[in-house]
């Protein structure tokens, strides 16, 4: 295998551990918890909110302590497989909030130092075409996470049975992970270009960027947390209700890897805003048309921008911070976390005083907007320089000196 291919593999499979399964398992098995566990549903908002808070406060360690990769991702391997673990072998509400929190820890290190370890990897081999299959990790941990539940659910697992299952599963991926790191860096490509062309220069602020993505943060989470709950309110049919998951997931996926086909020459922030306005249109789809084919179709269209958004994000990121875009995405990460934390309490909250999940997912919907308003404010963009001499290097400098303030 071509040391390329396995770090996008390597990527792809810390970004399903930390995303798929550390941050997201709960949603499949939340209605699970509450039949056999009895788990309400503000408990329920509160343990996706705690695993939230842990990877907001993973992501500013990331910020404020320059840990060595290899330490950070181990750590992140070991924390996620063993906070899923706990969450099978505790017992009440208590344990599970301690075992959530680690995880969320975990799965920030993991995470911000896998994004940009795999980032840089790939980018020194002259490879960024297979981001694409990294990112793809946490659709591709929906997909797995959520069939399983689905198809044993029925068959009588219970939910601490699963935890434990998916726990043990952590571990042969977490080795594969590992040994990836350990490879020696690929040598840099024949001829590299380490800047991107005059017409890639970032496109506005980063406090824009910023703001778009703890928005976002906030608006994903509450379908993301409550699908299940919400299909089965709009649908009355429990026996689909685990299957919407897996979808969400089959189109992060998809939406993923179709990412590095698009044209290069399309701006960043015209992307995000598509996103937002495709994620608009899939929650109020979901609440506004209350059929099969509506919560499929609005599924679809918020599960496919998920992790295109955060690739965009990131994309930006390394346009406004080119040398070590390491702090600025842990930067991101932590604004986004904030956005996450807010989110499932909140909903809980409204669900439990409107008697249903139709407020949360408009609240989530006028977020969205405020996205969408958000990646639309550009700074004034300079007059491109006139294009360089053939075989002249173009300059990082070109970028405007404020681009990162």
């Amino acid at each position: 295998m071509q040391p390329a291919t396995r770090t996008a593999l390597a990527g792809m499979a810390m970004l399903a551990l930390a995303m798929g399964i550390s941050r997201f398992l709960l949603t499949p098995l939340l209605p699970l918890m509450q039949a056999d566990a009895g788990l309400g549903l503000a408990a329920g908002g509160w343990l996706a909110s705690i695993n939230l808070a842990g990877y907001l406060a993973g992501a500013l360690l990331c910020v404020l302590v320059a840990m060595p990769v290899r330490l950070a991702i181990g750590a992140g391997l070991f924390g996620v497989a063993l906070s899923t673990l706990g969450m099978g072998l505790a017992s009440g509400v208590a344990g599970w909030l301690g075992w959530r929190l680690l995880g969320g820890l975990a799965s920030a290190a993991l995470t911000v130092h896998g994004i940009a370890w795999g980032m840089q990897r790939l980018r020194a081999a002259g490879r960024e075409s297979l981001e694409g299959l990294l990112f793809s990790g946490t659709g591709v941990g929906i997909v797995g996470s959520g069939v399983l539940v689905a198809l044993l659910a029925p068959l009588g697992a219970t939910s601490s049975a699963l935890w434990i299952g998916f726990g043990l599963l952590c571990i042969p991926l977490a080795a594969m992970a590992w040994r990836a790191i350990q490879a020696p860096a690929p040598l840099p490509a024949i001829a590299p270009v380490h800047a991107e062309p005059a017409s890639h220069a970032p496109s506005g602020p980063a406090w824009t960027l910023a703001l778009a993505y703890g928005l976002m943060g906030f608006a994903y989470v509450v379908p993301a947390t409550f699908l299940p709950l919400v299909a089965v309110e709009q649908l009355h049919q429990p026996a689909l209700r685990e299957w919407f998951w897996p979808l969400f997931g089959g189109a992060t996926t998809v939406a993923t890897l179709a990412m590095p086909k698009l044209p290069a020459r399309l701006d960043n922030r015209i992307l995000l805003a598509a996103c937002c306005a495709s994620m608009l249109a899939g929650i109020v789809l979901c609440v506004a048309w209350p059929t099969l084919a509506g919560v499929c179709i609005g599924t679809v269209l918020i599960g496919a921008v998920i992790m295109p958004f955060v690739m965009l994000v990131m994309r930006e990121a390394r346009l406004l911070a080119p040398a070590d875009p390491t702090r600025l995405i842990a930067l991101l990460t932590t604004v986004l976390g904030i956005g996450q934390v807010i989110g499932p309490v909140a909903a809980a909250w409204l669900a439990q005083r409107s008697h249903g999940f139709a407020l949360p997912m408009l609240v989530a919907a006028a977020v969205t907007a405020l996205a969408l308003w958000s990646v639309l404010l550009r700074r004034v963009v300079p007059a491109p320089a006139p294009a360089p001499a053939p075989g002249r290097a173009v300059s990082t400098e070109a970028v405007s000196p404020g681009c990162c303030s």
